[in-house]
């Protein structure tokens, strides 16, 4: 399977030129692209939601470049830039379009941004959708704008007169905006224009796709019409229903093709990096599944190796084959119609990683087929988490990605898992963060925990406590202590030695969520690893331990800014490791922290990924069960093509070591 190139191409209509083109023709032969798809009407040559005739300047301008690339072998794909409006800047809507905009929950009218159960605005975004359709393009992509939220300057929509009516209606009484958005919010339990809210957001939305599909499709029955996305939590505030949504977009005869997004437009640390691959592309492919096409965005933003280096480009571009994508979208040069600039290097890095990518792609990572730690999400859960004072939006946002970012840097093999009500998980280790249990009933609350080896974090715990299910975990009594009030300052895991320190403490002050002191029921069967501590040494209560030598507890919620790092370091990733063991053995890598192991659920492919500017002499691998083969096929990148090395490996106290460098920022397959 060859690994598909997608260029995204800004060609503006009136300032194109020859030499414009002929640098683009040069470029998709030199970097081995498969694709382009050309930008209508995007960034800094918008001028809000564009007439038909202006439409067609657009599309008049692509038509002999689309032949031209034919000519090569090269299709032709469309990315309007637009479809609700990513933002207000400036514009309001051509009176002779005439739909109506969206208010948000705090009774800003949007000047250029569409409500997306306005009646005009569907049948104006179906029309432009089939006059995109016109020059039969091989991919017609619906931006990320197609969302309730993130139109800046606005908050979350769309609370305007005619949704209110459909609020009421769904109701079956009458009232204002500003109570509908207060209950929306409450504290306590989950009030009913909650469910309205989501119900009729998750809804439209598809209505919505189904009117541009069928539009579509009647213009070029062959054209793969395509979603782009966002972050995953924020998805959950609108309702998102994604097998639902991209089901409905596909259509008949077609396969579901999606676009994660990769999140770092700017360069980053690496190791921050492969957090956030975790907490947003991959939990964004979880919920997509392995039947969807992904293609991962590659964005450089403002653009030029000022803004990211080629290596971390190249780094981006080969990680993407970590959700299984069957491509990548290279947003490379800028919108506003500069074309390309060959002095960046581009062509270059990207012929001599495509024979890499290509080859692993012939044994792609299969996302629903990996074996590792279940880190489970929902995206159901702003349905039923509560909020803590029901007074900001973020409040709806779930918190189940922690254990996938501070696992996967931890080197654990993990495994994202969409879950919903009536899913069976037996004999699995799974971790579990934020309010997820509220999606579940206590009987299956009950069966989770009495039958899988199970990580929870202070939150999931207050779940069971809100639930009466204290003596599923032996609690007697629970109590909430803030953090950076002069009470808790560190944790020490008592007795233990982690990377030769005694007694090795970690904060409790800073970065951190705040403490849940849990007192556990007399001679339970609870293992304490570790204990709070005040800045004077005093004990204050335990913190990290295993209940029923099955439930590892980590007694703390996320800060609202920091989320969990201050659990980023060695001392908790080695107390993690010796807690794990204890309950279920599980694979992990050893003394290579922040390299991510991805396994197939046979064992015969592994991926193994460097998120650091370090290298490793070897790779040492804690083993869950025995390795098929006593030796192994590495491939890796060189030069401008791949090796193939076959390697004995040694095994001793259930550690494998492969005598195989790993260096920075790159990624190896293993064939067993």
């Amino acid at each position: 399977m060859t690994f598909t190139y997608t260029l995204r191409y800004m060609l503006d209509p009136r300032t194109n030129t020859s030499e414009k083109k002929q640098k683009l023709l040069n470029f998709v032969k030199n970097a081995k692209i498969d694709d382009v798809a050309f930008f209508i009407n995007g960034e800094e040559l918008n001028h809000s939601h564009l007439t038909k005739k202006e439409t067609q300047i657009w599309l008049n301008a692509i038509k002999p470049v689309q032949k031209e690339l034919a000519k090569l072998g090269i299709t032709t794909s469309l990315n309007p830039w637009t479809t609700i409006m990513h933002s207000d800047r400036g514009y309001q809507i051509n009176l002779t379009i005439g739909f109506k905009t969206f208010v948000d929950l705090n009774g800003n009218k949007a000047k250029d941004m569409a409500c997306p159960a306005d009646p005009h605005w569907r049948k104006y975004i179906c029309e432009i959708y089939a006059q995109y359709a016109s020059i039969h393009p091989r991919r017609l992509w619906l931006e990320d704008d197609f969302r309730h939220y993130n139109h800046s300057p606005l908050g979350l929509m769309c609370f305007c007169p005619y949704h209110m009516k459909l609020y009421q209606q769904r109701l079956g009484f009458a009232e204002s905006r500003t109570d509908f958005v207060n209950k929306l919010l409450q504290t306590g339990k989950v009030s009913q224009e909650r469910q309205v809210y989501l119900d009729q957001a998750r809804q439209e939305m598809i209505e919505n796709e189904h009117l541009i599909e069928q539009a579509v499709h009647r213009v070029s029955p062959e054209t793969d019409l395509a979603q782009m996305t966002s972050y995953p939590d924020w998805h959950a505030l609108e309702g998102r229903d994604w097998q639902k949504l991209i089901i409905t977009q596909d259509g008949s005869g077609h396969t579901p093709i999606a676009r994660p997004h990769l999140p770092a437009y700017n360069e980053v640390a690496p190791l921050k990096y492969g957090r956030d691959f975790e907490a947003y592309t991959r939990i964004t492919a979880a919920f997509l599944g392995e039947e969807t096409d992904l293609y991962p965005e590659l964005e450089n933003y403002m653009y030029s190796p000022l803004v990211k280096s080629l290596s971390f480009t190249k780094f981006q571009i080969i990680t993407a084959v970590l959700v299984g994508s069957k491509g990548i979208l290279l947003n490379l040069f800028d919108m506003m119609g500069n074309g390309i600039n060959d002095s960046w290097h581009y062509a270059e890095m990207l012929s001599e990683i495509k024979p890499f990518l290509t080859e692993l792609s012939n044994n792609r990572l299969l996302i629903n087929h990996l074996r590792g730690i279940k880190v489970l999400v929902n995206q159901d859960s702003s349905y039923s988490l509560q909020t803590p004072t029901g007074k900001d939006i973020t409040e709806l946002l779930p918190h189940e990605k922690n254990w996938a970012s501070l696992l996967g840097s931890f080197g654990f093999a993990i495994t994202i898992t969409a879950v919903n009500s009536e899913g069976q998980l037996n004999n699995e280790t799974i971790a579990i963060s934020g309010q997820l249990l509220r999606n579940f009933s206590n009987e299956k609350i009950t069966d989770l925990l009495s039958n899988n080896f199970v990580l929870l974090d202070g939150e999931s715990v207050q779940v069971l406590l809100d639930r009466g299910l204290n003596s599923l975990l032996h609690i007697k009594k629970a109590k909430w202590h803030k953090c950076r009030t002069a009470y808790q300052t560190y944790e020490q895991a008592d007795g233990y030695r982690i990377n030769n320190i005694a007694n090795p403490r970690i904060t409790m002050l800073q970065h951190t969520g705040n403490y849940l002191k849990l007192d556990y029921e007399k001679n339970s069967p609870v293992e304490i690893y570790s204990n709070a501590y005040n800045s004077v040494g005093e004990k204050l209560g335990n913190f990290m331990a295993i209940v029923n030598k099955r439930t590892i507890i980590l007694p703390m919620d996320q800060d609202p800014k920091y989320g969990w790092e201050s659990q980023y370091t060695s001392y908790k990733q080695g107390l993690l490791q010796q807690m794990i063991n204890q309950i279920h053995s599980v694979d992990y890598l050893v003394d290579m922290p922040n390299v991510k192991l991805n396994i197939q659920n046979d064992g015969k492919i592994a991926w193994l990924t460097n998120f650091t500017l370090d290298s490793y002499k070897e790779i040492r691998w804690h083993l869950s069960q025995p390795l098929s083969k006593d030796n192994v096929t590495v491939i890796k990148q060189k030069g401008k093509s791949f090796i193939r090395e076959i390697l004995s490996i040694k095994v001793k106290n259930n550690i494998a070591t492969i005598s195989t460098k790993l260096n920075p920022l790159e990624t190896i397959q293993l064939l067993f």
